[in-house]
């Protein structure tokens, strides 16, 4: 069964699947490149925008990965200040944990669970706050309108 691709169809298959032939379904492929070659203008500028989302999408993936890669060697150079080189927390099962290593991973879970109640509290106290102020500025308006009649 021969598919054909009007001017709508094209434009979606290329804002779902991108610029790059290789990434269209394969069974509307064929009809994609006659809707290209018969219609060279419209279907170049449909391609040159999504071209340029498929760069940037690209760049970031790259930077995310070249992020990610940073970030775990900091995180192993900061575990091996900690940990023995022997010794991988992270892998072994919390039963072959030793006592004091145990005892760091309780601390530093202590430590985060407290950072984040204490956040999660300040942000209400700052949204109380406004509240307050919301109110009392309304108070002073209603005040300043009835002082007025």
């Amino acid at each position: 069964m021969t598919r054909t691709v009007d001017n709508q169809r094209f434009q979606t298959i290329i804002e779902a699947y991108g610029a790059t032939p290789a990434r269209w379904p394969e069974d509307i492929r064929a009809a994609m490149h006659a809707f290209i070659a018969a219609h060279p203008t419209e279907a170049q500028g449909v391609l040159a925008e999504a071209r340029a989302l498929d760069d940037m999408m690209e760049a970031v993936r790259v930077a995310d990965h070249r992020h990610a890669e940073a970030d775990q060697a900091l995180f192993e150079n900061v575990l091996a200040q900690f940990v023995p080189v022997d010794t991988v927390v992270a892998l072994r099962p919390a039963r072959a944990v030793s006592g004091s290593h145990r005892a760091v991973v309780w601390g530093i879970g202590f430590g985060l669970a407290a950072c984040l109640a204490g956040a999660i509290f300040g942000v209400n106290l700052s949204l109380m706050s406004l509240s307050d102020l919301r109110v009392q500025t309304v108070l002073e308006q209603v005040a300043m309108i009835d002082g007025d009649r």
